[in-house]
Order: structure tokens, then C-alpha cells, then sequence
């Protein structure tokens, strides 16, 4: 048994013995493990799943904890910079982790103040204090503030003229870090200072003054800088919910304001997803913490989420970020705005000058600002963490221990966890913690968790069941569970008194065990994927969670799923919480399903299940692949390898392709590893993941297993989109010619497409406002090979919806919102081709109105995803800008749609689909692809995936090279499901096929495994939607569509593209397929949206009117055009010359304006056609492979 090491007040020697203790009981002297030192070699490496130093970088340790600082170099993690916190992990004795062997699972941190972050140049970071004196070791880093995302700069851009709108502005300041660490500390202590530049506006110039001052100068009477050393003003520790743009930007919306602009600080803190986030009171599902404040009504910018400390847990080892109050002040919070995987800002400082003169010289006269804040790191738990927070603060606490058993043995659960719940109500009995919960939402709005303890914490060698943890004074109910969550036990209350000891036995119900086993038509046992679906009392399944408990650590799933099962063998067997469940036996869209309607399973019972799966879809000739694939090495995915090769092959997929966030990633040593040789081809890839110009994925590429910790990734800083292409190019595995493809194009921040400004009209392109002063937007590249029609389950990217869909949209959600009960909510869609769903009896409001929320996010999603020929045509032919139609849109709360408008696109959002069509008109022809974007459990791989015509049906058989071949000549379609043959005179897509009179005649077949279907079909003839099939057959029917269709030719050249679709509830993958339970949200969008809150910013930040974004997953499959060939001349013609926004070349020594699309010049030394921008992209800092 191992007992947790207990972390007491600051510098106090802790409870148990590290190392550093046992040399002293053994009468050595105790080493002096406290050092700050540049990294000398690898073996001084923290190491673990997920470290990013090298050689080159900086460590930080002491007897408790080892931390890597990035030196200035590019980061490898999420951020661009270096100087950030990277690597962090307990020192651990054991010489199994010795040498770069540690257990890392933290990406990265660092700091932010006013939207801008440290850009260290090439010799500002730094050993401060190397901890020789025993004392502290620091390690600094410096630089000048820089925008993460380029598009905030409009804060500085715009200086002068926002300056006149906000007094007090600070959108310039330089960054001094420094990383603190003393003997018997289990955190780091984070102090930054903020630098305002010595000039000033308005101000006399100082130049000629010689001292160097470490904070900066002060300022004279007058608020000007002047020949003297300044000090610091300490920024305030949050004490609640504060408005961040009101920090920034002063009382901006008051006639009479208080404050003047300020500062906001805090950090950039990426757990990564190799831990599970932790916030007491919500527990672990920030998810819906966010978007129920979202659904509320909260801007979380103006009132962010607050938590006394932030945590995650990665169960060998964990982190914490928090504040501590100065003596006399409120305790300190952690205020975060939203909790995305792209980015999370957590803010524990700021500071905002009164616009009177009362504090001039207190406050508005003061060049810099300094806060401090912490980065604990605990054994594996959330407890650990907590308890390092306790020790901090120097906060009283008791002793919580004991063991967690099994009822009908008295065996210790090993692995168990024991959840620690505030008492909503002393006098009341809970009988379950699910009761417990809903009197804890009740009574506080939140589920009431407030820290996790794990029992044979860490990486304890003797798994006996035992735990301990300090808690502050209360009263608590605890819930234990076994690993996995199918045991649960009862709410046990406890009373803690500050330097008491309760000690508790917490029992478990058993589990309830199935057995499986999983054959093919011929009896051979086959991979399969088991999915638990929870039914009520009635036996009817559950919606939403159901009876997972995502608070407690579970994940979301979505449409009742309790679980999921996946076995690359067939065969096995798993514990689940007994109650009745729907099973779902499957093996991806070209497998049949096989179903047990009603299994109820009792404590200690075990259940047997004998399945057959068949292949039902004849996929012959045709090979599927997922090309966009995240695991463990992603900072944003926490999945083994062997189980993202397990994930695959479940689905039915054949290749599968890593690309991981800006690291080469090889699966094949998992997949021999599971001998599934014969089933999965895989090849190295990346998605090289810039932070503005969107994404790009190449395969097949090499793999440098010296190269740590990228293997060989394309270093994108500071280069443009050409450069990208070209880079991702140059990094091809040897003798392959690599696949590029664009990700997600019209996704925002992180579409390639939409960040050029390329209207889906006109092909025209404008540089974004927020980027118009990014050089690295002059040209626009469209040397790649693909891009994906379908990305993930985003399904809200496919079509461009109508005005009346979104405005219909916006209408009802906002009724449905402003709703308080039953009677308003029920008649909140009045006037709209909308039906909510009722209460159900008992059922808490809030869920009954997310449960309209979804069924209206549904019905419009359907309508968005079905075109009529009147509204193809009105979109094919809309005759204005995007940026002219938007006011079409915007209708507002009252009043009809005209009639005229109705059809029209609402050009706030493009779709992909429409995207492409626009595109086949003007002769460009990129492949069109779809890819699951997986990063774990959902989207499962290949929902959607591609497949190609390959000339064999054996993944072993398959090279890469091949594949690339087809995928390149565009003999492939995407989809989430339906199987998809077209032809026109024996030419299929990427194919010509010659044509001659008035009909083109498409043999068209349409298969889909017996539990989906397809019951719509659009086929698309040169932009226009010439023929419409509404198959009946229902899901049982394998062939959907087997017919020659005769569809009228085009006058010229042309195409055809086929969409297929099914949209009515029994042809649904979902639940097989789990649903997207919440919208995305990713920081810049949302930090875009609270922008146009503030009015003098709403010119550079435009809010669009949303369209759904959460649904189940229906089959859909668009194909790759045929091209027909009119003239007789083999090759398609297209009616319109290339698109304007991809760059052509030109020559700058000729005065001829006609070189180029309208908008554009002939760029000096690129060569080629662009939006000129004065300036360069300025990468300070070196980029060397250590």
C-alpha cells in the first residue's frame, strides 16, 4: 500500500518521505536536488507520453517535481513561441523513470495579458537562478508581447483609433516570466511583469536616458516616462466573475464611465487530452458547464465561468492551475471563458485605473504590472492537486482515508475512485448519486463535485483499494466506483474537522459481466464493436447522457449509449452497471448489425452473447480510407495507438492514415503489434496545423524516430500558404509522391479557404479584415491535391443553407431560450415549420429545453442538407457578393421573409458541397474527400471516410503509392456510409466520358448495409439539380438504387455529381454512429462573437446568424464529379477560366493590370498574382533539430 505523500504549508517538510528524506534518515547528507539548468542531453529529459523539450531547453526541479521551459525556439506544442511550460512530472525514485523515461502528460502554458502572449527573441530565455543556494531556481523568459491569433491585432493596428474611443488602452507591452521553484514545493510559482514601451504617446522621447531600469521607467506627474526606475503595480487577483473587454477597454459601454481601459492576465493553459479537466462544482464536464451558460444567455466574456482551482487528471500524474489571495483580500478565483481544445485562457489577474484622477499616481502612472499565479502538479488525481492548493494557501484541512471493497467479497476494488460531492441538504437521504445530483442542480445549479480521489493513486506497485486525501472542514457525501464506472455505491456522508482523520469504508455493488463473441458469414471470429444502449423502465432507450454520469469522469457519448466496446479479436468479455440495455453488434457501414432489443443484466451476473455480423454492402474494386486520424501524440487526443488501430478496424476501414497536430506519426508497429496485418493498411501523415492559415494534411511521409519530438514535421512559422503546400510536399516518405490535402476549408480560423476570403460566388478573394495586415495572406496557393467535403460530423459545413432556414433557425432557438416554461416553450415556434417535442413527466425544465434545442437543430439541419431544384437554382445563380447578400439574412426578430428572398442563400456561411460546384465551373477540380477528423471516441473513425477505386481488395496488398495514384485522379467519393457506383458510358469519377445528344444516361447503384438507408437522392448536372430520387425501401433493404437515370445533357462540357442521403429516423446511424451532443467552439470564433458586444469593435469583428451544429449522424455521400466531354476532344472544358483566388503566375516587369483577377497585382517577389501587404512575417526566433 501506498499512501498519498501529504503537501503541507510552504517549506514545511511533508509527511512522507521522498528522497531527499531517506538520505537523511540514513545519515547522509541530503543532496541539493533544487536546480535550474539548459538541457544538456536527452537523458535530463523529463520525458513521458506527450514531452515536447530537447536539448536546448531548460529544466527546472527540485525533490518533488520536474519541469521543461522551451527555450526561444518554435513551439511544438499548441502555442508558436517558445519559453512555455511544456513538460511537467513528479520526481520519481524509481530508476524506471530515470533517463527521459518520466510520465509527462501536460502540453502547454504560458502566459497572456491583453490578448497578446511573449514572443522570446533568440537569447531571452534564461537561467535566472540556477538553485545552488539552496533557496530557489528560476528560469526567465522575456519578450515582447505578440497576438497568438494575427486577427486580434486589430487592437493594435488600430491603436490610434481605438485609442480615442478607449482611454487607457494597452495593446503594446513586453513580457518578463519567471519559473519559480523551492525545496519541498509540489508548484511552480509563475510571476510575470508587464513592460509598457518607454515611448509614450504625446509623450517627450527618452531615449537619451542610460539606466536600465528591470521594471521599466517611471512615469512623471504628467503620466510620461521619465529618467527614473520605476516599480510594479501588483495586479489584483480575481475574486468572482469579471468582464474581460470591460478589463481591456474601460467602461466603454457607460456614458458616465468608472474605469479606464487596463489589464487582463492570466494564461494559455493546454492540459491536453491525455488528462480529463477538472472544475469543482462542475466536476469533469466543462462541455456542458459552457454551453448551458451559453443557452442561458451568458456572454462568458463579460461574465466568465469561476472556479477556485482548474484541474485535470491523467492517472499517473496530474496538474492544477491557481491563485492565492493577499492577506485581508477574498479568496481568489480562476475566471475561464470558455473551455475549447484549441485554446483555453484562464484569467487570475487584472487591473482597471478609475477614469478620475483620484489614483493618477497610484495607478495611471504606473509602467508595470505584475501577477502571480501557480502550476501544481499532483500524483494522478484530482485530490493530489487539491491538496497542493490547500498547502499553498496555508488553507485549514482534515485527513479523509480508507479503502473501497466489494460488498459480497471484502476484497479491495483495486483502481477505484472515490468522488467527493458538496451536501446539498443534510437532512435528506440520497439513495443514489444520481438523486444526490439532481438536489445538488436544484439547490446550486451545478452537480456539486468539488475533488476526485483515486484510490492505489498514481502508479502505486501494491493495488489494495486503499486512498487518502486532505479536504478543507465541511460536510461531504462521497461516491465510490469501480474503474470504468459499472460499479457505483450509495452516497456516504462524512463531517471533516480541520486536523481530523475520518476514516471510511466505502462498498461496491458487483457489475454485472457480458461475454461476447463476434463471427462473420463463415463462422471466423471478426472484429466488432459493441454498443450499449440504456432503456428505462418501460424498455424504451434513453436520451442524451442517459444513465452516463459525464460529470464523474465518463466522457460524453450521446443518445443514451452507456458504453461502447471495441475488440480487434471478436472475442471477450465487459463489466457494465446492471440495468437493461439495447446491444448493437457492429463492424462498420459495409457489415450488417446484429441486435439484442432487450438484455437486462443483474449485480454479479454474467450474460452471454453470441453474434453474427455479415458483410452485407458489395464494396468489390473499392477500398476505404480515413485520412484524418488524431491520436496520443496530438496535444488534443489522448488515444493509444494500439486502441486508435483497434478504433479502425471496428469501423471497417482499410487504411488508415495518422496525422497528428504537426508531428509524423507511424500506426504500423500497433498494427503488428495486434496481428492485424491483413485487415489495416496504414501510412504516416501529419496535419500540419498553422494557426491562421488553416490546416493541411500530407501522406505518406517519412518518419525520423531520432527526430524527437516531431519525427520530422514541416516547421510552418512565419511561412505562406504556397510554403505550407510545399513544405507538407518536401517531407514525402521516400519515393512517394505525397498526398496534400486542405482540412475543414470553410471551418473558420482553421480553414484554409474561408481565412483567404475567397467568396463562394464570385471565387473572388478579400483579405479578412482582421487579417489585412498579415503578409503572409498576399497570395492565395491552390497547389494541393484534395480537401475535404466532409470533415468530422460537420455537417452544419455541407450546404449553404437558405435565408428562411437560418432565419426560421434563429427565431425559434431564440424563443426557445427566452422560454420558462412548459406553455411558452411549447408554443415558442409558432408560425415555423417546426414540432417540439413535450415534457416528459418529471423531467427537470432545463432538459426539456435542451431537448427542444436539439429536436429544432434537427428539423433545420434536415432542411439545409435537401435542396430543391428552385432553391439550387436561386443559389447557383445568385447574382450579388457574399458580403451583398448578407443583409438578406438579416431579417430580424419580426416580420415575414419576402417571398423573392426566401430561396436565396444566406451568405454569412458557405458550404462545401456548393463550395465544389463553383469550383468544377471554373476548371478546378481538387479531389473532394471526407475524413473523420477522429480525436477519440467521436467521431468514430471513417464517420465519414473516402473510398477509391484500388486494384486489389486486400489492405496488405494495397501501396500507398497506388493510393495516392487514385485519390489524386479523383476515382473516389466521401462518405458517412451509403455505397456509392456512378457511370456514365463506362467512365466513373475523375473519369471523361464522351456524350452525345439530348440525355446523358448515369447508371447509378446505391448500396447500404440492413440497419441505414438512403432515401433521397440529388444528381447534379453543371451546378443545376436535374433529378431527384426518393427511395422507400427502409434500412432492411441493401441496394437502395440499382437504375440507368437519363438526365438531360448540358449544351457544353460539363459534370455530374451525385448526392445521396438518409434523412428519416430509422435510416440514422446514430447510435451506432454517436451524435454530436454539442455545437463546436473553438476561442477564436467565440472570442469574435463577444467582440461585436462592444460597439466600436463590431466593424472588425461580424457576427453571423448560427446555423444548427448538433444533430444525430445520417448517411450522406457526395461523389467526385464525371466529367462529360461535349466537343469530342477527351478532356473537360470548363465554361469559366480558373478561379481568381488561386495565384497565377505573372511577370512584375510588365505594366499589363490584365496579368491579373480584379483586386490583385502582380507581386514583386513572389511572381504571381496577390493582394499586396506591406511588411514581412517576423520570426524571431531560431528553429535548429537539437
Amino acid at each position: 500500500m501506498r499512501t498519498r505523500r501529504s503537501v503541507p504549508v510552504l517549506l514545511a517538510p511533508r509527511s512522507a518521505l521522498g528522497l531527499a528524506g531517506l538520505l537523511a534518515l540514513a545519515g547522509c547528507d541530503a543532496p541539493n536536488l533544487l536546480r535550474a539548468k539548459p538541457i544538456e542531453n536527452r537523458f535530463e529529459l523529463v520525458g513521458g507520453p506527450v514531452a515536447m523539450a530537447d536539448v536546448g531547453d531548460f529544466l527546472l526541479e527540485n525533490d518533488e517535481i520536474r519541469v521543461a521551459i522551451l527555450g526561444a525556439r518554435h513551439s511544438p506544442g499548441p502555442g508558436v513561441y517558445g519559453g512555455s511550460l511544456v513538460d511537467a512530472d513528479l520526481r520519481r525514485p524509481d530508476p524506471r523513470f530515470a533517463s527521459a523515461s518520466g510520465r509527462d502528460r501536460f502540453a502547454e502554458s504560458f502566459p497572456v495579458a491583453n490578448l497578446l502572449v511573449p514572443d522570446p527573441g533568440a537569447t531571452e530565455v534564461f537561467v535566472a537562478k540556477d538553485g545552488s543556494d539552496g533557496h530557489e531556481a528560476i528560469v526567465r523568459v522575456e519578450g515582447d508581447g505578440g497576438f497568438l491569433f494575427h486577427a486580434l491585432g486589430v487592437l493594435k493596428t488600430q491603436e490610434d483609433l481605438l485609442g480615442l474611443l478607449f482611454d487607457g488602452l494597452k495593446p503594446e507591452m513586453r513580457f518578463r516570466t519567471d519559473y519559480i521553484l523551492r525545496p519541498g514545493e509540489r508548484f511552480v510559482t509563475i510571476r510575470t511583469t508587464l513592460l509598457l514601451p518607454d515611448r509614450a504617446v504625446g509623450c517627450p522621447s527618452v531615449g537619451a536616458c542610460a539606466l536600465e531600469c528591470e521594471d521599466g521607467l517611471a512615469a512623471g506627474e504628467d503620466g510620461c516616462p521619465t529618467c527614473a526606475c520605476g516599480e510594479p503595480l501588483s495586479l489584483d487577483n480575481y475574486a468572482g466573475p469579471s468582464d474581460i473587454f470591460r478589463g481591456i477597454l474601460g467602461d466603454v459601454r457607460d456614458e458616465d464611465p468608472e474605469r479606464k481601459g487596463g489589464i487582463v492576465a492570466g494564461d494559455f493553459v493546454f492540459f491536453g487530452n491525455q488528462n480529463d479537466i477538472f472544475g469543482p462544482g462542475i466536476g469533469f464536464d466543462e462541455e456542458k458547464a459552457v454551453f448551458d451558460a451559453l443557452f442561458s444567455g451568458r456572454d462568458t466574456f463579460q461574465r466568465p465561468l469561476g472556479f477556485d482551482f482548474v484541474a485535470a487528471a491523467g492517472g499517473d500524474v496530474s496538474y492544477g492551475y491557481f491563485t492565492k489571495a493577499r492577506p485581508g483580500d477574498p479568496p481568489s478565483t480562476v475566471n475561464v471563458p470558455v473551455f475549447t481544445s484549441a485554446a483555453t485562457a484562464f484569467l487570475s489577474a487584472g487591473k482597471s485605473c478609475l477614469a478620475a484622477a483620484d489614483d493618477d499616481e497610484a495607478c495611471d502612472h504606473k509602467r508595470s504590472f505584475t501577477y502571480e499565479r501557480y502550476f501544481a502538479v499532483g500524483e494522478g488525481d484530482i485530490a493530489s492537486v487539491a491538496e497542493v492548493v490547500y498547502g499553498a494557501r496555508g488553507a485549514p484541512t482534515g485527513a479523509l482515508e480508507g479503502a473501497v471493497l466489494w460488498r459480497s467479497t471484502g476484497e479491495p476494488v483495486p483502481n477505484a475512485r472515490v468522488h467527493v460531492f458538496r451536501d446539498p441538504d443534510p437532512a435528506a437521504r440520497f439513495a443514489s448519486v444520481d438523486a444526490l445530483v439532481e438536489a445538488s442542480l436544484a439547490r446550486s445549479g451545478d452537480v456539486g463535485l468539488v475533488s476526485s480521489i483515486d484510490a492505489d493513486l498514481g502508479l502505486d506497485p501494491v493495488e489494495d483499494g486503499d486512498f487518502r486525501a486532505r479536504l478543507e472542514p465541511g460536510g461531504y457525501l462521497l461516491v465510490a466506483e469501480s474503474p470504468g464506472g459499472a460499479a457505483v455505491s450509495a452516497p456516504i456522508r462524512v463531517a471533516l474537522g480541520a486536523g481530523a482523520t475520518v476514516t471510511v469504508a466505502a462498498e461496491l455493488p458487483s457489475p454485472a459481466r457480458i461475454a461476447y463473441r463476434v463471427v462473420d458469414e463463415g463462422g471466423r471470429l471478426s472484429p466488432a464493436k459493441l454498443t450499449f444502449v440504456a432503456l428505462d423502465a418501460a424498455g424504451r432507450p434513453r436520451e442524451g447522457d442517459g444513465t452516463r454520469r459525464v460529470y464523474l469522469g465518463h466522457g460524453r457519448l450521446g443518445s443514451g449509449v452507456r458504453q461502447i466496446e471495441r475488440s480487434a479479436t471478436g472475442e471477450g468479455s465487459v463489466e457494465i452497471e446492471p440495468g437493461r440495455y439495447r446491444v448493437l453488434v457492429t463492424r462498420g457501414p459495409e457489415f450488417g448489425r446484429f441486435e439484442v432489443p432487450d438484455l437486462e443484466v443483474r449485480a454479479g451476473e454474467l450474460r452471454r452473447i453470441e453474434a453474427v455480423v455479415p458483410r452485407e454492402v458489395d464494396s468489390t474494386g473499392w477500398m476505404s480510407i480515413d485520412m484524418h486520424l488524431h491520436q496520443r501524440p496530438s496535444f488534443d487526443s489522448g488515444m493509444p495507438l494500439e486502441a486508435r488501430v483497434t478504433s479502425a478496424v471496428v469501423e471497417g476501414l482499410e487504411v488508415a492514415v495518422a496525422t497528428d497536430h504537426d508531428v509524423h506519426t507511424d500506426l504500423e508497429p500497433a498494427v503488428r503489434q495486434l496481428g492485424l496485418e491483413p485487415l489495416l493498411k496504414t501510412a504516416v501523415g501529419a496535419e500540419v496545423s498553422t494557426l491562421e492559415l488553416g490546416h493541411f494534411i500530407g501522406f505518406p511521409l517519412r518518419y525520423d524516430e531520432l527526430a524527437v519530438p516531431d519525427h520530422g514535421v514541416f516547421d510552418w512559422v512565419c511561412r505562406p500558404g504556397g510554403g505550407v503546400i510545399d513544405g507538407v510536399r518536401g517531407t514525402a516518405a521516400d519515393g512517394e509522391d505525397a498526398l496534400v490535402i486542405v482540412a475543414h476549408p470553410r471551418d473558420g480560423f482553421i480553414g484554409y479557404i474561408d481565412q483567404l476570403g475567397v467568396d463562394p460566388f464570385t471565387l473572388d478573394r478579400t483579405i479578412p479584415t482582421l487579417e489585412a495586415s498579415n503578409p503572409l495572406f498576399q497570395a492565395g496557393s491552390c497547389d494541393f491535391d484534395a480537401m475535404e467535403v466532409f470533415n468530422a460530423k460537420r455537417f452544419d459545413l455541407l450546404r449553404t443553407p437558405t435565408v428562411q432556414e437560418v432565419v426560421d433557425f434563429n427565431r425559434c432557438l431564440s424563443r426557445i431560450d427566452a422560454a420558462r416554461d412548459e406553455a411558452s416553450l411549447g408554443a415558442a415556434c409558432g408560425g415555423i415549420p417546426v414540432e417540439l417535442p413535450a415534457c416528459l413527466p418529471g423531467e427537470r425544465y432545463a432538459v426539456c429545453q435542451q431537448r427542444a434545442r436539439s429536436a429544432l437543430a434537427w428539423q433545420v439541419t434536415k432542411r439545409i442538407l435537401t435542396r430543391t431544384p428552385e432553391e439550387q437554382d436561386a443559389i447557383w445563380g445568385f447574382d450579388r457578393t457574399a458580403a451583398e447578400g448578407e443583409a438578406l439574412c438579416l431579417v430580424g426578430e419580426g416580420g415575414a421573409v419576402p417571398e423573392g428572398d426566401a430561396d436565396r442563400p444566406c451568405t454569412f456561411h458557405a458550404g462545401q458541397v456548393d463550395d465544389l460546384f463553383r469550383y468544377l465551373d471554373h476548371g478546378f477540380s481538387p479531389t473532394q474527400i471526407g475524413s473523420s477528423d477522429s480525436h477519440g471516441a467521436s467521431p468514430e473513425p471513417g464517420f465519414p471516410r473516402t473510398y477509391f477505386r484500388a486494384p486489389t481488395d486486400q489492405p496488405a496488398a494495397i501501396e500507398l503509392g497506388g493510393v495516392t495514384g487514385a485519390l489524386r485522379a479523383g476515382s473516389a467519393f466521401a462518405t458517412y456510409g451509403p455505397f456509392v457506383r456512378a457511370g456514365v458510358g463506362g467512365a466513373t469519377y475523375g473519369g471523361v466520358a464522351r456524350i452525345e445528344g439530348d440525355t446523358v444516361p448515369l447508371d447509378l447503384r446505391i448500396e447500404t448495409a440492413s440497419w441505414f438507408g438512403v432515401d433521397r437522392v440529388e444528381v447534379y448536372v453543371s451546378g443545376r439539380l436535374v433529378r431527384v430520387l426518393e427511395p422507400s425501401a427502409g434500412p432492411s433493404a441493401i441496394v437502395d438504387v440499382d437504375e440507368r437515370l437519363e438526365l438531360p445533357a448540358p449544351a457544353s462540357d460539363g459534370w455530374v455529381v451525385v448526392v445521396a442521403m438518409g434523412l428519416r429516423d430509422e435510416n440514422l446511424l446514430t447510435p451506432v454512429a454517436l451524435p454530436v451532443s454539442f455545437g463546436e467552439l473553438q476561442l477564436p470564433r467565440v472570442a469574435s462573437l463577444a467582440f461585436t458586444q462592444v460597439e466600436a469593435l463590431s466593424r472588425f469583428f461580424t457576427a453571423s446568424p448560427p446555423v444548427p451544429d448538433w444533430y444525430p449522424v445520417a448517411p450522406y455521400a457526395v461523389t467526385n464529379p464525371i466529367f462529360l466531354d461535349r466537343d469530342g476532344n477527351g478532356v473537360y472544358d470548363a465554361p469559366r477560366g480558373p478561379p481568381p483566388f488561386c495565384a497565377r503566375p505573372c511577370d512584375p516587369s510588365v505594366i499589363d493590370p490584365s496579368q491579373c483577377p480584379k483586386g490583385q497585382e502582380c507581386l514583386l517577389e513572389e511572381r504571381v498574382c496577390g493582394i499586396f501587404v506591406l511588411g514581412r512575417c517576423e520570426d524571431k526566433q531560431a528553429s535548429p533539430r537539437y
